[in-house]
């Protein structure tokens, strides 16, 4: 029975493998994900084939055949994890060092692969002996490499999420949380090789961890289809100038402000963020005159223009409708309205539901058309959004303006 789960594992390893070849236009994450897709295939295949008793045959396929293979999966997950967030090193040949212990693994064990048959049968029988200190240094590697690598995947999503605040007004198709679910799959697998160090477990997991690859994947747009969702750039080194910090654009209504939040304590927030935005842009090249002219012209074009209901507006489009340099941008909006790109620019999309919700003849659409006309992609987007802006829900909001009316 477990061996059928192991084949059905491979199996549907290559079908995903043989989509994804088969999908035009291969970005360079699909080409590291095939190959990772080829080495699970192929890892698997040795674990079954491990599973019959070894002879004379079988004996070349079963001795050690499959020992690298483990110290593959942490880079191929780092590798594609940068690729999918677009932060993967330009150099491809410094991609090389990340599979030097598996490189090295091979060249230690290759007098064992020259071997004849019934010498690796004697090695085979005495449990390796003689390479019992060599297991060892094999197995620390390997539980380091996957928690080393698991690790870095992370850090790399999180740096990602900060980038899509930095430059993007919106989370829908860029979040990646597909595969942050993924890397967790990967956390388990790891935690089973180091606590319960049973091969059994390991594969079975390894299973559910392709099927789930598989599941997200295909239901994830562009992943083993011919389109690709669009993911931000990393953020390039800003030239970034401290200016004094002013008031905030928008003025919210008081009678909806958190409950939860005192003035006081949004005062100490703001002070907080004010001094960690002067660190950041302490070798800034914008003057403090420069950056208030930059910040009135913001203010200016998006009360005039309103291009905050461009529901994919990015901190690249809108800096080129205002002639400025994203960075330069990127710093009036942290230091003079104290907010991320993201924050700002859906701050003003609530400010904007709340006007038009106010209106009369706002009781013929819904709440959601509103928000859709505002600027939002989503119902969660729009509802998480409100929330954070005025510390009440949409429908608790317009609640209280029935009452006030």
């Amino acid at each position: 029975m477990q061996t059928m789960l192991y084949y059905f594992g491979a199996g549907i390893t290559l079908f995903l493998l043989l989509i994804l070849v088969s999908k035009k236009g291969k970005t360079i994450a699909d080409k590291i994900l095939a190959v990772w897709l080829l080495v699970i295939a192929l890892h698997t295949s040795l674990f079954i084939i491990n599973l019959q008793p070894a002879t004379i045959d079988n004996i070349h396929w079963i001795l050690a055949v499959g020992t690298p293979f483990p110290l593959l999966h942490g880079p191929f997950l780092w590798l594609y994890t940068a690729a999918s967030t677009n932060m993967l090193p330009v150099k491809r040949k410094f991609w090389v060092i990340h599979f030097l212990p598996a490189i090295i693994t091979v060249i230690y064990l290759l007098p064992l692969y020259l071997l004849d048959a019934q010498q690796k049968m004697d090695i085979f029988i005495s449990k390796g002996q003689e390479y019992q200190t060599a297991n060892t240094i094999l197995i620390v590697l390997i539980q380091l490499s996957g928690l080393i690598y698991i690790s870095w995947s992370f850090f790399l999503l999180q740096k990602h999420k900060k980038n899509i605040g930095e430059q993007f007004s919106y989370e829908e198709k860029i979040n990646l949380n597909w595969l942050r679910y993924l890397i967790y799959g990967l956390l388990v697998i790891w935690v089973i090789i180091i606590l319960l160090k049973k091969n059994s477990l390991i594969f079975g997991a390894g299973v559910v961890f392709v099927t789930l690859l598989g599941f997200l994947g295909i239901r994830q747009v562009g992943i083993f289809g011919n389109s690709r969702p669009f993911v931000p750039e990393g953020l390039k080194p800003a030239v970034d100038p401290a200016t004094e910090a002013p008031k905030p654009l928008m003025q919210h209504n008081t009678a909806f402000e958190n409950a939860n939040e005192p003035k006081e304590i949004k005062a100490a927030q703001l002070s907080t963020e004010s001094n960690h935005s002067k660190k950041k842009y302490a070798n800034s090249g914008l003057s403090a005159a420069v950056a208030i002219e930059v910040h009135v012209k913001l203010t200016m074009a998006m009360q005039q223009h309103k291009w905050y209901t461009e529901h994919e507006l990015s901190l690249a489009m809108l800096a080129e409708k205002l002639n400025i340099h994203p960075n330069y941008l990127s710093q009036v909006i942290n230091e003079k309205e104290m907010k991320s790109f993201f924050d700002y620019i859906n701050s003003l999309r609530v400010e904007e539901f709340k006007r038009l919700v106010s209106l009369p003849e706002s009781n013929q659409y819904t709440m959601l058309s509103i928000a859709y006309d505002c600027g939002f992609n989503s119902k969660s987007s729009f509802n998480k959004n409100f929330k954070k802006v005025t510390g009440v829900s949409p429908s608790e909001y317009i609640a209280g303006l029935s009452t006030i009316k």
